[in-house]
């Protein structure tokens, strides 16, 4: 309306998120930098929170225009979606298929999560970033919140596949800083708060919005941006929506600069709107509880009456006075209905965390995917081979990789049977544990195992890992014996594998001190074979001193020395203890990367 009468070309102060409107304050550059600097590490999850009004949208989108023309973006602007409803937005943004309409009841997280590892896997193979940018992320439900985390998981062993960009109010910090999201806190690599402008920020924003807008004159003296400052508290929507509103004023009275009393009465007609909203919704919460206490001192009345027989004119005088109070509670109950309303229009898979997780069923095969074709390195030498010969093996299948697998433990795997392998393994006091890491994992685990291929077809095939020595590992394929390069294995391994391990009979879960049960004394027992030492008397609490012991032997072996009795670690003990297992690696390992 005012755009020609000032000279706009388009309206300075409008509340999208144009990049091109976006004033760059000391403070914005550093969050476009900490935004920019997430995207470019190969960390999981970046965080900008602020204020209503801040400017996280903005910056976010000004972010989005760097990214190079082979970056896939995903954007969820309504959090208000549950797990399921997440993982389908984000097959909807980057154009990933999944089953629909009759066939969708049948869909799960696991059909969601596989097709986007699945899209990730390729995207990588195509030096393509994948990143997903989470808007309002405070209005997050807690299992939303653990499925994203779930979602920083899905990595190969040199990066993460998808990167995720997640925008909200102060109160996602609150949210975050909770024990229960401290994993997920703790996978945010780049994280920046963004405050409100400053009074001579304020003043250079709004030159800058009438400037892009086309017109460089000084619409506001100095003396409307101090009040500015002061009516907005230096947030640029509440910026935009005075100017705006201002600007019109002027407009009508026929000035050509917005004056102090022009600012005003903007801020008289904006603040009185917000204030009418704001004490309507006080006046609503207020109402809630006096509806009920309306309800239950009828009922209570009705209850009395019904029970305590008085004269007729006793009881007229209180129907009376109930009809009284029913006319009250019919507009109190009007009232909490349209509160109601209003609030009502207002209102796992196969990739595993870093603690250790016990599995008691098969892996199941991966889908077939379509990949670019890559060259394969080709191991020369005369005791080593080529890994081509495996990845073109067209009789490649999971059947003989457990027949290896098995074998390596001296026992026999059926494959014309419906019993799983782990279920076939518990026969012989075996355990399957499935993880998700690198080479060095292997090494840490120190068990054959069982890995997941995907060569440059998309073809899954699945080899046995039975021995690793220096850049060389013995592999077993339709059981047939080579020797590869780590590094080529490295190429086409994305991360999986399945192992066999001997879990106490008492053990059940991670062991944490404080911990009582007949699993303390078996690792008591343990340590007193690896020292060669004394056995104490029985012991069923995990004290203070055994603690110690177990951190000390956890150091001594390359673990992480927190105390916490894993599967890891319950390998390693029982491979120092002197237990007939079978070993990737010949000598005990000493590593300096920890893992628990």
């Amino acid at each position: 309306m005012y755009n020609e009468y000032f000279g706009f070309k388009e309206a300075p102060f409008s509340i999208a998120p144009d990049p091109r409107y976006l004033y760059m304050t000391s403070q914005h550059r550093d969050a476009l930098a900490h935004l920019v600097y997430g995207l470019n590490s190969e960390g999981g999850c970046i965080l900008l929170t602020g204020e209503v009004g801040t400017g996280k949208t903005t910056i976010c989108r000004c972010l989005l225009e760097q990214l190079p023309d082979q970056a896939n973006v995903a954007l969820v602007l309504n959090p208000k979606v549950n797990e399921i409803e997440l993982l389908e937005t984000i097959c909807d943004e980057l154009k990933i298929s999944y089953p629909t309409d009759a066939d969708s009841t049948n869909n799960s997280l696991k059909t969601y999560t596989d097709r986007i590892y699945t899209y990730l896997i390729e995207s990588n193979r195509n030096n393509e970033k994948t990143v997903l940018i989470i808007d309002e992320a405070q209005n997050l439900d807690s299992k939303v919140l653990e499925q994203l985390r779930l979602l920083t998981n899905l990595e190969t062993h040199q990066r993460k596949l998808l990167q995720i960009i997640i925008l909200g109010q102060p109160e996602l910090l609150d949210i975050l800083a909770k024990t229960e999201m401290r994993q997920l806190a703790q996978r945010i690599t780049a994280r920046f708060h963004l405050q409100p402008l400053t009074r001579h920020e304020v003043k250079a924003y709004v030159s800058h919005r009438l400037a892009v807008a086309g017109q460089n004159i000084q619409l506001f003296p100095e003396n409307s941006i101090k009040l500015l400052f002061k009516l907005s508290k230096g947030i640029p929507r509440l910026i935009n929506i005075l100017c705006d509103r201002a600007l019109l004023g002027a407009y009508v009275e026929n000035h050509y600069a917005v004056s102090p009393p022009v600012l005003k009465k903007a801020a008289k007609e904006v603040f009185g709107e917000l204030k009418n909203v704001e004490q309507h919704q006080k006046n609503k919460r207020w109402l809630y509880p006096l509806a009920i206490f309306s309800s239950i001192s009828i009922i209570a009345i009705v209850a009395f009456i019904l029970f305590n027989p008085r004269s007729y004119s006793d009881i007229k005088h209180e129907q009376a006075a109930a009809a009284s109070e029913a006319a009250i509670n019919d507009s109190l109950v009007k009232l909490y209905e349209e509160a109601q309303a209003e609030e009502a229009q207002t209102t796992t898979v196969a990739i595993h965390d870093d603690t250790d997780e016990l599995l008691s069923e098969d892996i199941k095969p991966q889908e077939e995917i379509q990949r670019p074709t890559l060259s394969a390195t080709i191991a020369t030498g005369t005791n080593q081979n080529s890994i081509d010969e495996i990845l073109d093996d067209a009789s490649n299948n999971p059947a003989s990789a457990y027949q290896d697998l098995f074998k390596a433990w001296g026992e026999h795997y059926n494959a014309n049977t419906k019993t799983t392998a782990c279920k076939q393994a518990e026969t012989y006091s075996l355990n399957c544990l499935y993880k998700h890491g690198n080479i060095n994992s292997l090494k840490i685990h120190n068990r054959p195992a069982v890995l997941t291929l995907i060569n440059a077809q998309g073809k899954t095939l699945y080899i046995t890992i039975t021995s690793i020595d220096d850049d060389f590992a013995t592999v077993y394929s339709n059981n047939t014996k080579y020797i590869i390069k780590l590094e080529d294995l490295d190429k086409y391994w994305y991360g999986q594998f399945i192992l066999l391990w001997n879990k106490p009979e008492k053990y059940s879960s991670i062991i944490t001190p404080g911990d009582r049960g007949d699993i303390i004394n078996w690792i008591n027992i343990q340590l007193t074979k690896i020292n060669n030492s004394q056995p104490s008397s029985i012991i069923n609490t995990y004290d203070d001193f055994l603690i110690e012991k177990i951190k000390t032997f956890q150091s001594e072996h390359g673990l992480t020395a927190d105390g916490i009795v894993g599967p890891v670690t319950i390998i390693h003990l029982n491979t120092r203890s002197g237990m007939d297992t079978p070993s990737l690696i010949s000598s005990p390992l000493t590593t300096d990367t920890k893992q628990g």
